[in-house]
């Protein structure tokens, strides 16, 4: 038989000979004597009763292991040629899951499911769901090709690794990178900035060009994005916004950034493009430059985490709405209160990944920043005319915030098993569930929880398409023993469940054993603790009712003899 240096060479001569291989040992096996046989040999010889012994320990041990490497473990390991009998279905649940897995990777081979290297995506078809008042529009394809699988940057998604700025260089630096403790590398430039003047001079608003007479310009290669840098560099300001995606992925991942200036509207294809976007830099950090954006709470992380690339010089139109109490706080609202424009929001829910992008989407993604920079003179004009005139109060107020959305820092997010705390931990997913639970169910909960995330981590996918959280509560209330059960509460079956369906009842199992174990133990503790705390109570009874009859007994001086009345004082007693 080949060996497995030569698969990739001659596949199907592997599996023919693996095969062969594997006919041999049935063969083989078939050949062995049955039991009563063996029985019997034993006796004739005692040194080959030895052997066989040793034999069957030596497959036992190799059974276990085969167990742990294609699935969970059950609760007990193989002792004796009996466990497998009696417990076969551990095996039957283990080769299921096995065969299952198998099936995947061969429907990838085939072309008859998504393949990590040869796919096609199809053409992204439009799905309609309706609300009260409004229509989603859900742009979907299948197929996608998953963006991350050609990041030259390699994505860490592991648990108690943090995140590592991926920042190489600092242009329009006031310190070096590395300058100090802070961990934000553009902290001080951010603290320290130095606003232009205009940004304090009441100026008529700039009207914005029609978005039905200007095209957008599509950005998807080095050599155009460079060009667009080099033309940014000599703005006065820019409105910017993201798409992003995070369904198919554990962090996340920016897809597009929209940038607008007052005579043109750029789209970036970030996926194209993410070892070229810390470039932008030169622009983003420019203080004479300035940055706009509507609720730059997310952006400003995702660029962080995604191209090393920050904001100095941020005015974010969501402070400015705060601070002159709108009604509303929506980019939305400001739309139509300043451009009289009513944004189509049906695309909310669009697969940013979809490449070419259907037009419907470029449109929808442009009209974000189209008219921003017209919406800022608007608001810096209301600003300066609300304020102080001599502090200008509400204008350097919307800044200062400003800056504080600017320093905030990417943190990858911790997974707290035992504790269940932080954004995406059991404890904060049950309390917002407001779900009962039994001790034991509690336990299969939280064991099926950290499952969730550990598949999540490895894949590289969403909790909510490992599993989702009604699935993951069914699952926990139901307590399936066996793989069929697990599919049995999913409905639909998400892909990674039914690969892992063995695995997940191995989960409930051996969660239902401990919190079952813990439970006898915690009883066991208070019977003990019980049973001590009577025989004290007894004790002392027994003692108040001694002082109670001998209410003149005194203790005669260890120097002396007890003597004959004390006695029988005592023996009364």
């Amino acid at each position: 038989m080949k060996q497995p240096s030569d698969i990739t060479d001659d596949f199907e001569g592997y599996a023919n000979g693996l095969f062969g291989t594997l006919v041999q040992a049935v063969q083989q096996a078939n050949a062995l004597p049955g039991r009563d046989d063996l029985s019997f040999y034993r006796m004739l010889n005692r040194p080959l009763g030895t052997t066989l012994d040793t034999c069957s320990g030596d497959i036992l041990d190799l059974c276990n292991t085969l167990m742990q490497y294609v699935g969970r473990p059950p609760s007990d390991p193989f002792e004796e040629a009996e466990d497998v009998q009696e417990r076969f279905g551990d095996v039957v649940d283990v080769v299921d899951s096995l065969l299952e897995k198998t099936d995947v990777c061969l429907d990838e081979m085939a072309g008859r499911a998504t393949s990590r290297t040869a796919i096609v995506q199809s053409a992204p078809t439009l799905a309609k769901m309706s609300q009260p008042n409004l229509d989603y529009h859900l742009i979907h394809a299948q197929n996608i090709v998953r963006p991350q699988i050609r990041f030259t940057d390699k994505i860490d998604n592991t648990n108690r690794v943090p995140f590592v700025p991926k920042i190489t260089s600092k242009p329009n630096a006031q310190v070096p990178l590395g300058y100090g403790s802070a961990p934000h590398p553009y902290e001080y430039e951010i603290k320290h900035i130095s606003y232009p003047q205009r940004l304090f001079e009441p100026q008529p608003a700039t009207p914005y060009t029609p978005i039905d007479g200007t095209d957008a310009v599509w950005i998807d290669t080095p050599a155009a994005f460079h060009a667009m840098v080099r033309s940014l560099e000599q703005a006065s300001e820019i409105a910017v916004d993201l798409e992003a995606h995070d369904y198919r992925s554990f962090q996340g991942f920016t897809c597009l950034m929209q940038i607008s200036t007052r005579t043109q509207d750029y789209i970036v294809d970030t996926l194209a493009l993410r070892d070229e976007m810390q470039a932008i830099n030169t622009v983003f950090t420019n203080s004479l430059i300035m940055k706009v954006f509507h609720g730059a709470d997310s952006d400003i992380v995702w660029l962080q985490r995604d191209f090393g690339v920050y904001v100095v010089g941020l005015f974010d139109t969501y402070q400015a709405s705060r601070l002159l109490a709108f009604e509303r706080l929506s980019l939305a609202h400001l739309l139509q209160k300043y451009a009289k424009v009513t944004p189509d929001k049906r695309y909310q829910l669009a697969d940013w990944r979809i490449r070419p992008l259907p037009k419907e989407m470029l449109d929808y993604a442009r009209s974000d920043t189209h008219y921003l920079l017209y919406i800022f003179d608007e608001l810096r004009a209301e600003l300066l005319a609300k304020s102080n005139p001599e502090t200008l109060n509400l204008m350097h107020a919307v800044l200062d915030r400003s800056q504080e959305t600017a320093l905030k820092r990417y943190e990858k997010e911790m997974y707290d098993e035992e504790h269940g705390e932080g954004p995406g931990g059991w404890r904060t997913l049950l309390g917002k569930w407001n779900y009962t639970f039994n001790h034991v169910q509690l336990a299969a909960f939280r064991a099926l929880h950290a499952w969730r995330d550990r598949i999540a981590r490895t894949e590289d996918e969403s909790t909510r398409y490992v599993l989702p959280n009604p699935m993951l509560f069914a699952l926990a209330q139901k307590m399936p023993a066996e793989a069929a059960g697990v599919i049995g509460c999913c409905n639909p079956v998400p892909p990674l469940v039914r690969m892992n369906a063995s695995d997940i009842a191995y989960e409930i199992q051996n969660a239902r054993v401990a919190a079952e174990q813990q439970q006898m133990e915690r009883a066991a503790k208070q019977a003990s603790s019980s049973s001590s705390s009577s025989s004290t109570v007894s004790s002392s009874m027994l003692n108040d009712r001694l002082m109670h009859h001998l209410p003149d007994f005194r203790l005669i001086s260890s120097e002396k003899t007890m003597t004959t009345t004390d006695e029988q004082a005592w023996t009364t007693v």
